[in-house]
């Protein structure tokens, strides 16, 4: 039997980063998993993957499902999407994100949770 070697999480920072710059590396990786962009005011983060950071994804989303279960809350799984929003001039991409119904008594109000 062969073993398979997992390479560990690596990240880099890049600085002054246009906004257009970003769209353009988006939109070059837009249907990939890995590597995931953070951005923030000119600096990208760019983070590769590893197995270790998927299983705790992974139990994270089971927890944010036995707990909403529980709680008898409406929950919607997205998964990883990216958020940005150029006026902030901000951008990230979450390993899982939920779209939570707040308690009863606080209407029908949804709020966006990102892990």
């Amino acid at each position: 039997m062969r073993t398979v070697l997992t390479l560990p999480e690596q990240r880099v920072v890049l600085h002054n980063v246009s906004w257009e710059t970003y769209e353009r590396i988006l939109a070059e990786h837009n249907e990939c998993r890995s590597p995931r962009f953070t951005f923030d005011h000119g600096e990208l983060e760019i983070v590769t993957l590893s197995a270790a950071h998927e299983r705790y994804d992974l139990r994270v989303v089971t927890l944010v499902q036995i707990i909403t279960d529980e709680m008898n809350l409406g929950v919607e799984g997205l998964g990883s999407n990216t958020f940005k929003r150029q006026e902030l001039e901000r951008g990230f991409e979450p390993d899982s994100c939920f779209y939570v119904e707040t308690l009863s008594g606080c209407g029908a109000k949804i709020e966006s949770i990102w892990l």
